[in-house]
């Protein structure tokens, strides 16, 4: 259906669009962007304030606007790559940063349809720019600058231009006078033929073992004698080739022994960069005829350079990555000052050989106790590392014992307070290696193994918890995505370690830490619906945490960013909602059931939260009250709820209207609940409370616990408001159903037994509190 707009509305429409386009919210800017972009193909008039067309103000957002090809919505995000990248006279307009970025996000979109609109776009605009060259547009394109966006916007391309892939041709010709694009253009086609199984057109393309070898040794040799201003470029190739290598049939006896020698060649190479190390392990372990002669042939080798006693005063370092460790190295100087050029060769070549070493250890995967040849490294070549005076030393080699370690689980459990020292002692690049390497024990060995070994599960806590805190970023993301791998994977529960990174989750320390915000938006999600026992867990610490961080968010600085107490309690809310578990039917066999009358519990705290708090904390709780799920609750639950309801009714009301009016609507939703639900018989009254009591054991303690910790613990007008709620219950009881007094008693006797038993561990979680809040 066409609507036809008179010139006026239309120049009305216009201008407010181009207003909207600067909007201070994203949202509204993406829409604005997106009704400019069905304008542009029919209007190039100039806009008098700034001269610019539909479409150069487009282009302007875009490279002013990182929103339009982020926001949320995959629609907006589909659009950007419809319209405005579609229509630009040339790609180049645009910076080398921003095409790499455009195209890294649309070709690694999570929405088909986004991808597909990012591939169409290369495959079939783009390429016109180059007048249909797939080479020259790739010359355009950087790929050196880039490799890993250009690999994947190429492979994206030969997926959608197939008529292209049946054209390629690598003739003799072809090898013999590679460029970057053309080398990155092969082991795309290469590795898209072995991807698609098209066998025929692989067999076409593909040279010889033999043939690439004689390859690779080529440009090798170009590459050794190639003057700095290329030497980038065929450093570039080699990589590519080496790649290509590992899509080759060894069966060839001849080929393999030629690329045998090449390879080994290629490490003992003193100014051989890291990828192409790795690349040629890789190579080894395909050419070898088993686990074992792999790491016999690396572990020669590994020999063979610490035997290297001719020095080359010529002689390179070892990559960009080498030069920067070097510049740590301190024990190379004489006495005068100078660089001792014989002990710094020594360094370099025990640095190759850590490095080749840890290339080989990530590659296997046979026990130490069945390959015998690899305690020969440990002993003279990690160990000593280890034990280095040079940082750079000490950090290879004990990311080389830590391999090994997960070969061995007799090594592995000698060393784990070596790690722990390391943790607790090293500068932070040491203490990273050690944390990812006690992580990875766990997870080899479990938890327990490593809890044992380092005194209990308090030690283990504080050791986790050191991590969480410390000032380095890298180090906080370690330990979260470490925790979370452990806690996925039932491996690890611990509802003091889930109740922490709730906290880090939101805190503003943690705010602008992309790695931890991302691993934890993909965890708790997962976490909880993984499992009725891991959505019980975080329902006991989902309102204890959600009181320590609405002071945090009252206490907040100018400066300082954080979720809103009325978001944050939003996603509570969904995390412990028991119908998430069934949609996402992903709950394993072994588990003990979903509760779903959970959130009943869950909105028992918070009626305690809103009887002891006010102000933002009541209206928070009050919010979050009307999200819980509590139809499917039993009698003694909801009974629980409409004692509470009652108490705060009569004793607390609720002052702003707002907020009275949202409590009100609950109590009604409640009443109609309690109405609707069984009654149990009048006999069987006093059971029934004492099996909901045995119900509730597990998770008593811990709750009088938080919330001692949330109310100040021992605070006298605290215990003071309890001892009148628990009269309150009681008389209220006797009115009721006589006898039930006893047992109301009874579990008001037992709660606050329970409250002076766990006052020691309250009084831990709450100094930690304290303490975190005050280094906020």
């Amino acid at each position: 259906m066409c609507i036809r707009l008179s010139e006026e509305l239309y120049q009305e429409l216009r201008t407010a669009l181009f207003e909207r386009i600067r909007d201070k919210e994203p949202s509204i800017r993406i829409q604005a962007a997106t009704a400019l972009s069905r304008l542009q193909s029919a209007d190039d008039e100039v806009d008098q304030t700034d001269g610019k067309t539909i479409t150069k103000k487009l282009l302007w957002l875009l490279q002013h606007d990182p929103s339009a090809s982020r926001d949320s919505d995959a629609v907006n995000r589909r659009v950007v790559y419809l319209k405005p990248m579609v229509q630009l006279q040339d790609f180049r307009d645009l910076s080398t940063e921003q095409r790499h970025k455009l195209l890294k996000w649309g070709l690694k979109d999570r929405d088909p349809l986004v991808r597909r609109a990012a591939s169409n776009m290369i495959s079939k605009e783009w390429i016109k720019h180059a007048d249909n060259n797939l080479l020259e547009f790739l010359e355009r394109m950087d790929v050196v600058g880039d490799g890993a966006v250009a690999e994947d916007m190429l492979y994206s391309f030969l997926d959608t231009r197939t008529d292209i892939v049946k054209s390629i041709k690598l003739d003799e010709p072809f090898w013999e006078n590679l460029s970057t694009e053309s080398a990155l253009m092969a082991k795309v086609l290469i590795k898209f033929l072995k991807g698609t199984k098209d066998d025929e057109k692989l067999d076409e393309v593909l040279p010889t073992v033999t043939r690439l070898a004689f390859i690779i040794q080529h440009y090798n040799d170009i590459w050794q004698q190639a003057p700095k201003e290329t030497e980038a470029d065929y450093e570039f190739i080699m990589s590519q080739l080496l790649d290509i290598a590992k899509y080759l049939d060894y069966a060839d006896e001849v080929g393999r022994r030629k690329m045998f020698v090449l390879l080994r060649d290629i490490l003992m190479a003193p100014d051989m960069p890291d990828d192409h190390m790795i690349s040629a392990v890789q190579l080894f372990k395909i050419i070898s005829l088993d686990e074992r002669d792999f790491v016999r042939t690396i572990i020669e080798i590994i020999s063979d350079i610490e035997e290297l006693s001719s020095f080359d005063e010529d002689m390179e370092m070892e990559g960009p990555s080498k030069k920067l460790k070097l510049s740590e190295i301190t024990s190379i100087k004489t006495e005068t000052g100078e660089v001792d050029q014989i002990l710094l060769q020594k360094m370099l070549l025990q640095l190759k050989c850590l490095s080749i070493c840890k290339f080989m250890l990530e590659r296997t995967e046979e026990s130490l106790q069945d390959n015998s040849t690899l305690y020969g490294v440990l002993n003279e070549l990690i160990v000593p590392s280890v034990q280095s005076k040079e940082a750079v030393l000490r950090e290879e080699g004990l990311h080389c014992l830590g391999l090994c370690c997960t070969l061995d689980k007799t090594l592995g459990h000698h060393n784990i307070l070596l790690f722990a020292h390391c943790i607790n002692n090293g500068h932070e690049q040491l203490q990273q290696k050690a944390l990812m390497i006690l992580f990875d024990l766990m997870m080899t060995y479990g938890v327990s193994t490593v809890e044992t070994k380092l005194g209990g599960l308090e030690e283990l806590r504080k050791l986790l918890e050191n991590c969480v805190d410390h000032d380095n970023a890298e180090i906080q993301s370690v330990t979260v995505e470490g925790l979370s791998k452990l806690m996925l994977t039932r491996m690890f529960r611990d509802e003091y370690t889930l109740r922490m990174m709730l906290l880090l989750y939101f805190f503003p320390t943690s705010f602008d830490n992309e790695k931890i915000q991302q691993c934890l938006s993909y965890f708790f999600p997962a976490y909880a619906y993984s499992s009725g026992e891991n959505q019980k867990l975080l329902a006991q610490v989902a309102i204890p945490a959600l009181l320590n961080l609405c002071d945090t968010y009252v206490d907040l600085e100018k400066d300082e960013k954080m979720a809103t107490p009325t978001r944050i309690s939003d996603m509570l809310a969904d995390w412990t909602d028991p119908r998430k578990i069934e949609v996402s039917n992903i709950a394993t066999s072994n588990d003990e059931g979903i509760d779903t009358a959970i959130q009943a519990d869950v909105a028992y705290e918070i009626l305690k939260a809103i009887y002891h708090h006010s102000g933002i904390v009541r209206k928070t709780m009050v919010h979050m009250l009307l999200k819980m799920y509590i139809s499917e609750a039993s009698y003694q639950r909801l009974d629980k709820l409409k004692k509470m309801t009652d108490l705060i009714t009569e004793k607390k009301p609720i002052k702003e209207a707002a907020v009275r009016n949202s409590f009100n609507r609950f109590v009604k939703t409640l009443d109609k609940y309690y109405d609707a639900v069984e009654k149990p018989a009048e006999g069987e009254a006093e059971d029934a409370a004492t099996d909901n009591e045995r119900h509730e054991d597990g998770g008593d303690g811990a709750a009088v616990e938080k919330e001692s910790v949330a109310t100040g613990g021992d605070d006298p007008s605290v215990a003071e408001e309890e001892s009148m709620a628990a009269t309150d219950d009681e008389e209220r009881s006797v009115a009721r159903k006589g006898s039930g007094a006893a047992t109301d008693d009874e579990r008001s006797v037992a709660e606050r037994g329970s409250t002076a038993e766990k006052n020691s561990e309250a009084e831990y979680a709450m100094k930690s509190s304290s303490e975190d809040e005050d280094e906020d």
